[in-house]
């Protein structure tokens, strides 16, 4: 049986330097390793019980994401940030991806689980390295 992979440790690099926004990163990242230990071989598709247990693991994420992009938001709105467009399209489009899985999920034809957590933590970090870095610069630069 192949080896589980190992979570994924939260990269230095999607450090921002915001206390508030960097513990609401390493939170979606701790939500999202769940689905690493759904599965005794991540690497095949999940069985019913699998499935049930992602599902719930997409709702948690689903919550957090919520919670973390409206009070992103809310304080790109206060500081009058001009990437908050940008910013509200990307959140909605990472939340319609979050259904979409959960939908693939239901009908069986989600990837498994290892591929799973990797498209995901690979568009989340993505995320914070272009959208929130840019982001984060701005809120230090305004506090200045």
């Amino acid at each position: 049986m192949p080896a589980t992979p190992a979570p994924a440790e939260f990269p230095e690099d999607l450090t921002l330097g915001i206390r508030e926004l960097d513990d609401q990163h390493k939170t979606l990242f701790a939500v999202l390793d769940r689905i690493l230990a759904v599965s005794r071989d991540p690497y095949r598709q999940l069985d019913d019980d699998g499935t049930n247990t992602v599902l719930d693991i997409m709702t948690d994420l689903k919550d957090a994401a919520m919670q973390h992009f409206d009070q992103e938001e809310t304080l790109m709105d206060q500081r009058d940030y001009p990437g908050l467009d940008d910013q509200q399209e990307a959140h909605e489009r990472f939340l319609d991806d979050l259904v979409r899985i959960e939908a693939d999920l239901m009908n069986g034809t989600a990837v498994p689980p290892v591929r799973l957590h990797a498209d995901l933590a690979d568009q989340l970090a993505a995320h914070v390295r272009e959208m929130d870095r840019e982001l984060a610069q701005f809120l230090n630069k305004s506090e200045k």
